[in-house]
């Protein structure tokens, strides 16, 4: 440290070079203004560095001529310490004010907080997919991973299917009721609706029979420059309705009931998008859905929670009935044909 310090001090400065020390003290004061008021966020006056910048260097020439040239490397130094420190400090503050953000949004929308539970099921999947990949590598085995991934998408296709694919593997082998000759059980109907009980959309304030909102924040453009969003909050909410055809009328509760088309009503906003899709009164809709007796008539419901209960837009099945069987078999094909590679690879 002394070597240091001698090395830095072993030459005299002379008036002039003082001067000009003081000077370019200036810019390296331009540098810790920007980052203790933009990083830091301190409110101070914008002339501070510049008055002490120079005035650090010349009371440093005025108790010695060799220290200037030391005190000036001393401040450009700095401005790198000071800004990672900011960086740090910015980003820890601003982690802090999103999470505070977070759960002001959570606890306005009812948002239950990730559990305990859940945040150790995260970190186990997380440790459990990277000590694979690492067992891999180290036995130069990564071209399983061929095999893996493809494997372990066709079983949660089969064995865990989301909700939309339980409903449309049902809708493709329930054959569809007339209303008024539905029997007890898991019914699939068509027909137009009738409102009963009007709820009120949460953001548009608009009367319907149900609501799907959706709040999105906006991300950063890609590399095309076209905005993304991802969803941060999303809610399905429906009243009690009427679904009618030619042969008679029943009534839905809609507690529980899944939306299972894309159509959006009403939609508003920048950074933070929000976005309404309502059921309305004369829609004719597809409902699938569990038929039980309430005091004697028939009411579609929920039933218990492996129960299908969704509704969808007509025109989007039948279309989707008449294009899945080919979609199926070219994905069939293309199955075949990636494992035929896929074993001429590891072979």
């Amino acid at each position: 440290m002394n070597d240091l310090f001698d090395f830095l001090t072993q030459n005299k400065a002379d008036e002039a070079q003082v001067v000009f020390l003081m000077l370019f003290s200036c810019g390296i004061a331009l540098f810790h203004t920007i980052i203790f008021s933009g990083l830091f966020n301190f409110k101070f006056p914008g002339w501070l560095f510049f008055v002490f910048c120079p005035l650090f260097v010349g009371v440093s020439y005025l108790i010695d001529d060799h220290y200037p040239l030391a005190v000036v490397l001393l401040l450009f130094v700095s401005v790198f310490v000071f800004a990672i420190i900011g960086m740090i400090y910015s980003g820890i503050k601003s982690s802090k004010e999103e999470k505070i953000e977070t759960e002001k949004f959570n606890r306005k929308h009812n948002i239950p907080k990730t559990t305990f539970g859940q945040k150790i099921l995260g970190l186990l999947i997380l440790v459990s997919l990277g000590g694979t990949f690492y067992y891999l590598a180290v036995s130069e085995n990564l071209k399983l991973l061929f095999l893996i991934i493809p494997g372990f998408i066709i079983i949660k296709n089969i064995f865990f299917p989301n909700s939309k694919s339980r409903f449309f593997r049902t809708q493709a082998i329930l054959p569809t009721s007339k209303i008024g000759a539905a029997a007890m059980g898991l019914v699939e109907v068509e027909g137009d609706l009738e409102e009963i009980e009007p709820i009120i959309s949460p953001y548009f304030n608009k009367p319907c029979i149900g609501y799907s909102y959706k709040i999105e924040k906006e991300s950063k453009p890609d590399d095309d420059g076209r905005t993304t969003y991802s969803t941060i909050f999303s809610e399905v909410k429906t009243g009690k309705f009427k679904i009618k055809d030619e042969t008679g009328s029943v009534v839905v509760d809609g507690e529980g009931l899944e939306y299972f088309f894309d159509r959006i009503d009403n939609q508003a906003g920048g950074k933070t998008r929000y976005s309404e899709t309502y059921l309305k009164h004369n829609d004719y809709m597809f409902l699938i859905g569990y038929a039980g007796s309430d005091n004697g008539s028939t009411i579609i419901q929920k039933g218990n929670s492996d129960t299908v209960f969704g509704i969808a837009e007509p025109r989007s099945i039948s279309f989707r009935n008449k294009f899945k069987p080919l979609l199926d078999s070219f994905l069939i094909t293309l199955f075949f044909i990636s494992l035929l590679l896929i074993y001429i690879i590891l072979n």
